[in-house]
């Protein structure tokens, strides 16, 4: 269904551009950053009496601007090209998800119309806009020739958590600096590219590295040693895991680390980030919190509120 967008007049007239929503269709053009929105913000939306969303997801895992722009390329050479993990996801619980199934961007962007399609680099690419040029400009200008209706919106990411070996203080930190240095030039690549197109950018980032301030238990790695089923604490972080994995030569159980995916408070963080700012909502009306989160539940919404009244939207 297209959603219906009301705009203010007098705000368009005096040249600030304003969109209020209650039923959305959004289209993500990501990769593991932008498919996690998908596990929180249809129950968030739910949650809110008004408002309705359509999400779909078209999802490669570390998938880069230079990727997506090669991959659009690909396909319209070839139709049957299908690179992509796509699913839906509906905050109307009587529409079944479908997950998973193979397709491409130029099959979305073509039979579908959206309201918002959002886009992001690789997060390891993310902090140096030289990775982000020609390419980011060669999907936005397939996006608007097909979409021409549909606003496009950028997802800023966030730094790794910060025992992450390419980040001091690791000892052979490939990149040379730390968490901080990296959530700097991520924002700042993020900014450019809004700034050259005049996009709104959604302040993921920017609500993660709050929470890093806030949250009265700081992250530190551990030392211990685990036996399985035992697992480290993400306490402090929004970021990073452990988890169990069988070696297959061995049998054995291994402790893995993720180090730079959001965990379920980080995934909690991104879509009340989302919801906010697709809505024009306060992340105070969200009703819906898994059982899980309660305790952090208040701290993820200020963060969350927090980012999207401080960040400055080019205009």
């Amino acid at each position: 269904m297209v959603a219906k967008l009301l705009q203010i007049g007098l705000v368009l007239s005096l040249g600030i551009g304003t969109l209020t929503a209650k039923e959305l269709k959004v289209l993500m053009i990501g990769n593991s950053f932008s498919i996690c929105v998908g596990n929180n913000l249809p129950q968030i939306v739910k949650s809110v009496p008004g408002h309705k969303l359509e999400l779909t997801s078209a999802f490669i895992g570390g998938c880069t601007f230079e990727r997506h722009s090669e991959n659009l390329k690909k396909a319209e050479e070839d139709p049957d090209f299908k690179p992509y993990s796509i699913s839906f996801w509906n905050s109307d619980p009587k529409v079944k998800r479908t997950k998973g199934f193979k397709g491409n961007v130029n099959t979305l962007l073509k039979n579908n119309q959206y309201d918002i399609i959002t886009i992001q680099q690789g997060s390891a690419r993310s902090w140096d806009y030289k990775f982000y040029q020609p390419f980011a400009d060669e999907l936005i200008a397939y996006i608007r020739k097909h979409q021409p209706k549909a606003e496009i919106v950028i997802q800023q990411t966030w730094a790794y958590r910060s025992d992450d070996l390419r980040l001091k203080p690791a000892p052979k930190a490939k990149w040379g600096f730390d968490q901080t240095g990296m959530y700097e030039r991520v924002r700042d690549s993020y900014r450019q590219l809004a700034e050259k197109y005049k996009f709104r950018v959604i302040p993921t980032g920017d609500a993660v590295q709050k929470f890093r301030k806030y949250t009265p238990v700081k992250f530190q790695p551990s030392t211990e040693k685990f036996e399985y089923p035992n697992l480290p604490s993400n306490a402090g972080d929004v970021v990073g895991r452990a988890y169990w994995k069988k070696d297959p030569k061995t049998g054995k159980q291994v402790l893995r680390y993720d180090r730079t995916h959001l965990n379920e408070n980080g995934h909690y963080l991104q879509a009340c980030v989302w919801f906010a700012f697709l809505y024009d909502e306060k992340t105070e009306k969200i009703a819906y919190v898994p059982k899980a989160l309660k305790e952090q539940a208040e701290l993820l919404k200020k963060c969350a509120q927090e980012a999207l009244d401080e960040y400055k939207q080019v205009k």
